[in-house]
């Protein structure tokens, strides 16, 4: 659980991060955005193994990278920023797991539901968390944006939404308990913005809950 003082370490690391990064910290989020949506355009339009593989394999290369920002803050985050980093690597292997077994099938959901509740997170993640950031009172350089674990995410929960019922099960369990979990702690600690985060957690683990049969004990899910 994170109280007020960690959660006042995790903004001066993103502060500290954020300011040796300079224009950077906007160039590789654009960069990520715009190689992310391209792909799941290709995705949508011509579904295959071979698009839902490349996709999850970018998601891969960004949670990487993100699992080494946090890393590299340790300054400010002590043993925090070595369990954060590690766990954001432990979702990559998934992800690279994922491009190895063929998991997760992405196309456009034929349930309106599902690809409306998709879209918003989606591209919440990407377009709207920056602006959740800037309502709650946190402007740069105390913000992150698409390319960190929050909104990238919340954005990885609405493709596995969209997704279902194939999907990388065990991320999918993981990264929705996780946001449930320290979107909440850091929220009611002080970080508001992320009870988006939170949210896209509940959404992520009532999809898990109301579609477990399709998900899990589907024969053509296995």
């Amino acid at each position: 659980m994170f109280d007020k003082e960690a959660t006042k370490k995790i903004l001066e690391g993103i502060v500290w991060l954020n300011n040796q990064m300079g224009i950077w910290a906007f160039i590789i989020p654009v960069v990520f955005a715009i190689i992310v949506l391209y792909q799941l355009y290709r995705s949508y339009k011509k579904p295959s193994e071979k698009n839902s593989r490349i996709l999850m394999g970018i998601y891969a290369v960004i949670y990487i990278f993100s699992g080494y920002s946090i890393y590299i803050g340790k300054d400010f985050m002590g043993s925090d920023a070595l369990i954060g980093g590690i766990a954001l690597w432990i979702v990559s292997l998934f992800l690279i797991l994922d491009v190895i077994f063929k998991w997760t099938h992405i196309k456009l959901s034929e349930n309106k539901t599902f690809r409306y509740i998709s879209w918003f997170f989606i591209f919440g993640g990407i377009f709207l968390y920056p602006l959740v950031e800037i309502a709650t009172g946190f402007t740069f350089p105390r913000m992150v944006f698409f390319g960190a674990e929050c909104p990238t995410t919340i954005s990885l929960i609405g493709i596995f939404i969209g997704s279902i019922p194939k999907v990388n099960k065990p991320l999918f369990i993981l990264v929705s308990l996780n946001a449930i979990f320290t979107g909440f702690s850091v929220a009611i600690s002080g970080a508001t913005f992320d009870y988006f985060y939170a949210t896209a957690g509940v959404f992520g683990t009532l999809f898990i809950l109301i579609y477990f049969k399709q998900i899990f004990l589907s024969k053509n899910n296995r």
